[in-house]
C-alpha cells in the first residue's frame, strides 16, 4: 500500500491500537511514517474531522508535536482500499513523531508533569475555536457518557464494583451546562503522550476527538499521570497548576475536575474488564488495568472532600 498508493519504498512493522491497524514504516534513507487502516465500520467524516483538527492544531500551535497528514501524489488525504473479503477500508499516511511515550519516560518528575499540563493547555487553546460537522457524536470514551461503561460493572469483583459506584457518585453531580465545551483530543493516555528530553512535546492518536467539556481533556491526562506514582495527588497538582497557568480553569471546572478524573479511571476499569473477554489475546487492551485498579483503591481510601479540594487548590498560586 505504501509503495503502490503513496510511492514510498519502505519496510513495515505493526503498531498496537485499540481500533485501527497501524504500521510503522521506514525507508532505506531513514524516513519514518505511520500507515493507518481504519476499521471497516469507521465513518469517513470522523477521519475528516481528525485530519482537519490536526491541520488546525499545527497552524495554531506550531511548537506542539502532532502528526501531519501526508497526501497521495494525487492530492488525497484519505484513500479507500478493498480487503481480501471485499470490505472497504479507509487508509491514511502520517508523519512519524520522534520521542518516547509517557509510560516509558522516567522519571515522572515535576518538569515532566508540568510540561504535560502546559501541553494539554496549549492544545485545548489551539482547538477552542475549531469546528467541524462531525464533532458532535456519542463516543463511549467521552467522560460525558461515562455511565455507558457501567454496563460492564458486573464483570468487576465485588470490591471493585463498590469502589466504582462510590467514585462515580461525584460524576453524577457534575453540572455539564456550567462547563466550557469545545472539540478535545479525548485520549491523552500514557501511550499517546510524546516525551522528548524530559518534557512532553505533543500527542499522538486523535481518534477519540469529540465535542465535549474542555476540562475532560485535562481530566484524562490526570488519570494517567497519577498511575504508578507514590504521591498521586502531588502528581495531579503539578499537572493542574501548569495547565491553569496557561489556560485558566473556571470555578465550575475546578469543582468538577476530580469527579471527571475519577470517572475516567472508573471507565477504564470497566472497559478493561469487558475487553479482557471480548479481545482475548490482545495484551494492549489491558496495559493499564492493574495500575488503574490500584489507583482507584488508593483514591477510595481518601475522603471525597479532600480529593476535590486537592484538585481545586492546585489552581491557587503559591
Amino acid at each position: 500500500m505504501a509503495r503502490g498508493i503513496y510511492g514510498r519504498d519502505v519496510e513495515a512493522l505493526p503498531l498496537p491500537s485499540e481500533r485501527d491497524q497501524n504500521f510503522a514504516l521506514q525507508s532505506g534513507t531513514g524516513e519514518k511514517f505511520v500507515l493507518k487502516i481504519a476499521k471497516s465500520d469507521e465513518a469517513r467524516p470522523l477521519l475528516e474531522l481528525q485530519n482537519a483538527a490536526l491541520r488546525h492544531a499545527a497552524l495554531r500551535a506550531p511548537t506542539l508535536a502532532v502528526p501531519r497528514v501526508i497526501e497521495t501524489p494525487q492530492g488525497e488525504d484519505i484513500v479507500t482500499i478493498t480487503g481480501a473479503q471485499g470490505q472497504s477500508y479507509f487508509l491514511r499516511l502520517m508523519t512519524w513523531l520522534e520521542g518516547e511515550i509517557f509510560v516509558h519516560a522516567h522519571p515522572h518528575d515535576a518538569m515532566l508533569l508540568e510540561s504535560l499540563g502546559s501541553t494539554m493547555a496549549e492544545l485545548d487553546l489551539a482547538l477552542k475555536d475549531f469546528s467541524h460537522p462531525a464533532m458532535h457524536r456519542e463516543l463511549h470514551w467521552d467522560i460525558k457518557h461515562a455511565g455507558l461503561a457501567l454496563q460492564y460493572l458486573p464483570m468487576l469483583s465485588s470490591s471493585q464494583q463498590a469502589i466504582v459506584r462510590r467514585l462515580m457518585s461525584a460524576w453524577g453531580a457534575v453540572e455539564w451546562r456550567d462547563l466550557r465545551h469545545s472539540v478535545i483530543h479525548g485520549d491523552a493516555n500514557d501511550y499517546n503522550v510524546l516525551v522528548r528530553q524530559g518534557r512532553v512535546a505533543g500527542l499522538l492518536d486523535f481518534g477519540d476527538m469529540v465535542y465535549s467539556a474542555v476540562a475532560c481533556d485535562l481530566a484524562i491526562a490526570l488519570a494517567y499521570a497519577m498511575l504508578d506514582t507514590t504521591e498521586p495527588l502531588a502528581a495531579a497538582a503539578a499537572v493542574i497548576s501548569a495547565y491553569h497557568a496557561r489556560f485558566p480553569l473556571t470555578d465550575a471546572e475546578k469543582g468538577a475536575l476530580f469527579a471527571l478524573t475519577a470517572a475516567r479511571l472508573c471507565m477504564s476499569a470497566c472497559y478493561a474488564a469487558h475487553n479482557a473477554e471480548a479481545k482475548r489475546g490482545d495484551a494492549y487492551q489491558l496495559v493499564s488495568a492493574g495500575p488503574v485498579s490500584e489507583l482507584l483503591q488508593r483514591l477510595d481510601a481518601m475522603p471525597l472532600d479532600v480529593l476535590q479540594n486537592s484538585f481545586r487548590n492546585a489552581c491557587t498560586p503559591i
